[in-house]
Parts: structure tokens; sequence; C-alpha cells
């Protein structure tokens, strides 16, 4: 599975997604790319979503929008049943 994370570093949903990487040691599965610093990545995601909304989480290169929808998603589909760090 292919995961990306399309964020901006000053964005407080951003950061939720961020922080719930970091809290259950998430990194190595899922390449972070700043819109702002990554050559071409907000025209991607226009083109993905239709909109600059941060933070997307691409999935096979699907896009999962909205913080809580995402960390929802990480956490049903990367972590082992019962041992989750809280939001």
């Amino acid at each position: 599975m292919n995961l990306e994370l399309l964020h901006r570093w000053h964005c407080p949903y951003s950061r939720k997604v961020r922080d719930f990487i970091d809290q259950n040691n998430l990194g190595s599965q899922i390449k972070l790319s700043e819109l702002d610093e990554t050559t071409g990545a907000i025209e991607r995601l226009v083109q993905l979503t239709g909109k600059q909304k941060s933070p997307c989480l691409l999935i096979d290169g699907r896009p999962l929008l909205e913080s809580d929808e995402i960390v929802r998603w990480l956490r049903d589909n990367l972590l082992d049943r019962g041992n989750h760090a809280s939001v």
C-alpha cells in the first residue's frame, strides 16, 4: 500500500494527523509532502480533490480529506487492535 500525506506545517489539522502518525510510530509507512515546499504538490492536490484543503491522505493515489477521517483510517488500517494511542 502506498500512503502519502499532503500537509502544511502551519495547519492545525495537519498537525493533528502528524501527531497521530508520530505517536504511533507510523512515519516509516507514510511519505510526508509539505504542500508549500514540494514542487507540484498543490496542483496535484487540486487535480485530485478540486480543493487546496489540507491535510489529504493519498491511499494508493485515492484522496481522503478531513483530519478526523484520516486519523480514523490510520487507526483502523495500520494499528494492531488494542494497541492505539489516544487522539
